[in-house]
């Protein structure tokens, strides 16, 4: 990246005319103590329900291979499954989050 003249005097200027806060070392600690308390922001339930939609994908994904029929697949039938692709990757990738973010709280 190209710095012209310019942002280099005003880069100059800028340091030149800065303040020096000086050192305060109960400043973090007062910063910190002001915050709020960290929340959590899921709980097991949300594990649990993300499990049962698992459990409720792979039955529909059982009930559907179980009635296909091979002799000729339609539109409809890959349609179906590329829905049903997405909804049962999209409910284990939750509920591996929300396993992961319950070990880490």
């Amino acid at each position: 990246m190209n710095t012209n003249e310019e942002d280099k005097k005003l880069a100059q200027l800028l340091k030149q005319g800065a303040h020096d806060p000086g050192e305060n070392p109960w400043f973090t600690r007062r910063v910190l103590n002001k915050l709020p308390e960290k929340q959590s922001h899921g709980s097991w339930a949300t594990t649990v329900l993300y499990a049962v939609a698992l459990v409720a994908c792979v039955v529909c994904w059982l009930l559907m291979w179980r009635g296909q029929d091979w002799g000729a697949i339609t539109v409809r039938d890959v349609l179906y499954n590329a829905t049903m692709a997405v909804v049962t990757l999209t409910v284990l990738w939750q509920t591996i989050a929300s396993l992961l973010h319950a070990a880490d709280v």
